[in-house]
């Protein structure tokens, strides 16, 4: 027999709820300050919270849980020493891709972006000898983490040539994986904060996508038309 709302919550003392919220808004790196000004509460109540000096009805527990994006039932039947504390192996999940539509799609998504000015290129004969195309990205262009970009890439390059020489093994390729993965895991983009603020008030309404930041560079003049 299914559990009632109720007796779910009734199964979690207020020390173990204030533990997974604090786990789980620490994955999503918000902090105390900010998550008070989200639910309209002080700091210190929210440390209390968290602490489980203060006990929560059912009802907010649900609310506190949609501004953390889960499920609250999710929440609190997780494991509280899991939540927010993941593995070397799954800190930085690999993307799924299992058809050329997952690939395109990401591509839609990466260039929407809107702090890495995005250059597509496609050059084909007769105008080329080859038949190429490219996501470039410049060094020296508009965006906020442009150079970031190239410089990572020059890095990337220059591993990857250690590891085909032999100078690196793949387990030391692996481990300089993670480190940039995690260097980089605090250059938030600009529209980040607003935008999840945004989502929750709109409450699945699509955002509007400006293509007019990402530059056509094309080998021959062409018409363009927007659909």
């Amino acid at each position: 027999m299914a559990l009632s709302d109720d007796q779910r919550f009734a199964m979690y003392t207020a020390e173990e709820i204030g533990n997974a919220i604090k786990k789980r808004r620490r994955q999503l790196k918000i902090t105390q300050k900010e998550f008070a000004e989200r639910l309209g509460k002080s700091e210190r109540t929210i440390q209390k919270y968290e602490s489980g000096e203060i006990t929560m009805k059912i009802d907010f527990i649900k609310l506190v849980a949609d501004e953390l994006e889960i499920p609250w039932h999710e929440l609190l039947e997780a494991k509280t020493d899991e939540i927010g504390i993941v593995s070397s192996e799954n800190e930085f999940p690999s993307c799924r891709f299992h058809t050329l539509s997952d690939v395109i799609n990401a591509l839609f998504t990466i260039t929407e972006i809107k702090d890495i000015a995005f250059q597509l290129t496609c050059a084909k004969p007769p105008e080329s000898p080859d038949w190429t195309s490219a996501l470039m990205v410049d060094g020296k262009g508009n965006g906020t983490y442009n150079a970031d970009f190239c410089l990572f890439m020059e890095n990337w390059m220059d591993k990857l040539a250690a590891l085909q020489s032999g100078s690196i093994n793949q387990e030391q390729f692996e481990t300089w994986k993670r480190e940039t993965l995690e260097y980089y895991s605090d250059s938030y983009f600009s529209d980040f904060i607003s935008q999840r603020a945004k989502n929750r008030k709109a409450k699945g309404k699509q955002k509007k996508v400006d293509y007019s930041a990402i530059q056509i560079v094309s080998t021959r003049e062409e018409s363009n038309k927007n659909e």
